[in-house]
């Protein structure tokens, strides 16, 4: 019901959400059948934000309560290498709560689990993410943060990659490589890192179940792909990072965060060599 409310009455990003789902379900999905899965999206959308506003007062066992936990023994194994970990996720699920509440279940990661993403400035930080730092949760400004991430990796902590927005080739940051079948800027920065320390890729995601748990799942380590050319390398690894990207999006398609422009600009992928 709120999925149709706010897709008919406050069409936040309709043509974008419309338009990206048509790049990924071309030939695969009518325009009635994207209407019906954007009318879920916004219904996912507005229960995160439910959620998010809700964990402001729950309490560390209620979180814990609606917390559940896969493949846990893969993060386990790729930190015994003793490089740290990087996590390669995204967008997905409640992406604010379920760290919150994973990271409760995770009582040896607390203060050693680090999220990449844009700083908001002290008081909006403590306002709207005080719930991450009281759980033992790291930030990493996306700009200038790369001292932080080799420190973290130093120690043996993990370092969280959301790798499912679009950077602009332009930049020294990104580079066009194909999400599902068409170019798409995407950071390189998970590729480069990977290369320089050897840390092991853990893929993550999360996911809100029909009876309303939600799940935190991690997969075993991505094999690093290895080529003479260190762009090549950088283009066959972030390669391999979106497929896994669209494996996630493709298990759980209303859950995914449409509104953002995955491909701003038609580009081409240059694959070097």
């Amino acid at each position: 019901m709120w999925g149709r409310l706010f897709y008919s009455w406050f069409p936040i990003r309709r043509r974008v959400v419309l338009e990206n789902m048509r790049r990924v379900f071309e030939g695969r999905i009518d325009a009635r059948g994207l209407q019906r899965l954007a009318q879920r999206f916004y219904g996912h959308f507005c229960r995160s934000m439910f959620d998010m506003l809700r964990m402001i007062w729950m309490t560390d066992d209620e979180l814990r309560r609606r917390m559940r936990i896969r493949g846990a023994e893969h993060l386990r194994r790729a930190s015994e290498a003793n490089r740290g970990v990087l996590i390669l996720t995204g967008h997905f699920g409640s992406w604010e709560f379920a760290p919150v509440a994973a990271i409760l279940g995770f009582q040896q990661y607390r203060g050693r689990f680090h999220y990449i993403r844009k700083t908001l400035g002290p008081v909006l930080e403590r306002i709207l993410f005080g719930r991450f730092a009281r759980a033992g949760l790291g930030v990493i400004p996306k700009h200038g943060g790369s001292d932080q991430i080799l420190d973290a990796l130093s120690r043996n902590d993990a370092v969280a990659f959301l790798l499912d927005q679009h950077s602009s080739p332009g930049s020294k940051n990104g580079i066009a490589v194909e999400f599902f079948g068409r170019p798409a800027g995407t950071n390189r920065s998970l590729a480069m890192i990977a290369a320089l320390t050897e840390a092991p890729v853990v893929p993550a995601t999360s996911y809100r179940e029909a009876n309303g748990m939600h799940v935190m799942e991690f997969f075993p380590a991505v094999e690093r792909i290895r080529c003479e050319d260190p762009e090549r390398e950088i283009y066959e690894n972030t390669r391999r990072y979106n497929e896994v990207l669209e494996s996630f999006v493709l298990a759980h398609p209303e859950q995914w965060f449409w509104f953002h422009r995955r491909w701003k600009d038609e580009l081409e992928p240059r694959r070097p060599g």
